[in-house]
């Protein structure tokens, strides 16, 4: 996070806000105010000989919230006057070095954040495919990424990732029927 950024501020009914963002510099707001920002959350997927694989990332030592925890492949704050879908694809790139499609980006769900802060998200999902796998990670927000058996989607962020998303069942049951869809699509 940047501090001098301005985020994205959103109405209740989800439509984007033009009056000058919100500052980063101020924090999430918290739930329950006027002020609602915009977050876009990525998962990277694969189809392998093994079967379906999901691209995990993990927090660095250096970053303020849940560091050496390990998260979806890729998200971040929605700038100001940035549509969703430009905050995904840059999101991505900043924090894993992958360059996205625009055009091959899934939208999953958007919904509120079921946490103590104010977020309207924007979940994707994105068919990594046969890419190799060349990220990397230079603003110091990442440490490792890893490519997890989806069989293990699960038990991999019950063990091992940051408590909002180890608590936040509804968007895994989201992703989870969108990637068994997928599963589904490519086993055919």
């Amino acid at each position: 996070m940047h501090r001098d950024e301005l985020w994205q501020n959103y109405a209740k009914n989800g439509q984007p806000i033009a009056d000058g963002g919100y500052p980063a510099s101020l924090d999430n707001p918290l739930f329950g105010t006027d002020k609602i920002i915009g977050v876009c959350c990525v998962l990277l997927y694969r189809q392998t000989e093994q079967g379906l694989e999901v691209l995990f990332q993990k927090r660095s030592k250096f970053v303020d919230r849940n560091p050496e925890k390990w998260d979806i492949s890729a998200g971040g704050h929605i700038n100001y006057g940035e549509d969703e879908r430009s905050a995904a694809i840059r999101e991505t790139y900043e924090e894993i070095g992958a360059v996205v499609d625009a055009d091959k980006l899934e939208l999953v769900a958007s919904d509120m954040a079921t946490s103590r802060t104010n977020r309207l998200r924007f979940i994707y999902c994105y068919d990594w495919g046969e890419q190799p796998d060349s990220f990397h990670f230079d603003d110091q927000e990442v440490s490792e990424i890893r490519w997890v058996p989806f069989t293990k989607f699960d038990e991999f962020i019950d063990e091992n990732a940051k408590l909002p998303l180890k608590e936040d069942h509804l968007i895994r049951e989201i992703i989870k029927r969108f990637l068994k869809s997928h599963e589904n699509r490519t086993a055919k």
